[in-house]
């Protein structure tokens, strides 16, 4: 059990670095984030229910559809509700929000209750290799960083230590995919 498990972390770790060092090609399609936050969370509502943690998220109706890859937003969005349920741990509230920012841009937000993260670890969150999970290897932000990044949008974290975290997406409606 013990090699199974150190086996699955080795594959875990190779994957995420390969996914940094030459991430994938996007396949960019017309998107409704709802159903993209709506499905994501879907994937860790028994997680989160274990723990005793509430997952908030409210349809915007008027949201554009944008030009993005289903699968890597997925990604992204799962990686940073993964690490709010470990930040909260037991009894807490992860809440997704998504709007419109001006007509060319959409905003996602998640924000956690959990114990936030300190003011010199703020720094260097989204830097290869940095963690502060016993068992983490460090490389789960920097790939959802360069996700973003491939979307042509931008990601920024707040955090009050003991005050829980908020991650902000900025996408393009429009995406151009960089390299």
């Amino acid at each position: 059990q013990v090699m199974a498990k150190e086996a699955d972390r080795l594959n875990r770790v190779v994957s995420e670095l390969l996914e940094l060092v030459k991430p994938a090609h996007l396949t960019l399609q017309a998107v409704n984030l709802n159903d993209i936050i709506t499905h994501s969370l879907n994937l860790v509502s028994q997680d989160a229910q274990s723990r005793e943690i509430q997952l908030r998220f409210t349809a915007n109706e008027t949201l554009k559809r944008i030009q993005a890859d289903p699968d890597r937003l997925t990604q992204v969005l799962l990686n940073l509700y993964l690490n709010a349920i470990h930040a909260i741990g037991r009894q807490g509230t992860i809440t997704v929000e998504a709007k419109e920012s001006g007509t060319d841009r959409v905003i996602i937000t998640v924000t956690d209750s959990g114990k936030g993260i300190a003011p010199d670890q703020l720094e260097a969150i989204f830097t290869p290799y940095f963690t502060t999970k016993a068992d983490g290897t460090g490389l789960g932000l920097a790939v959802v960083q360069n996700i973003i990044e491939q979307h042509g949008g931008a990601i920024k974290v707040k955090s009050i230590e003991g005050k829980g975290a908020v991650f902000t997406i900025w996408l393009p409606v429009i995406a151009r995919q960089q390299d």
